[in-house]
């Protein structure tokens, strides 16, 4: 995955959210100043917020129904 080539041979889908996190690691003093950055890229590998939003969204509507 860091090394940028995707599953099809172009650009993977998170190689930019890695290369904006791997260059403020790089630069930055402390490593909690790029965590905004670390949760964009793990939330374009993970999906976990979206799938957490999902989830809950889906909850919301059967409630609605029952």
């Amino acid at each position: 995955m860091a090394s940028g080539w995707g599953i099809t041979g172009n650009k993977g889908r998170c190689y930019d959210f890695w290369t904006d996190f791997s260059e403020c690691m790089s630069r930055c003093r402390e490593p909690k100043d790029c965590a905004l950055l670390r949760e964009d890229y793990l939330e374009c590998l993970h999906h976990s917020k979206e799938e957490q939003y999902y989830k809950t969204l889906n909850v919301k509507c059967l409630v609605r129904i029952v």
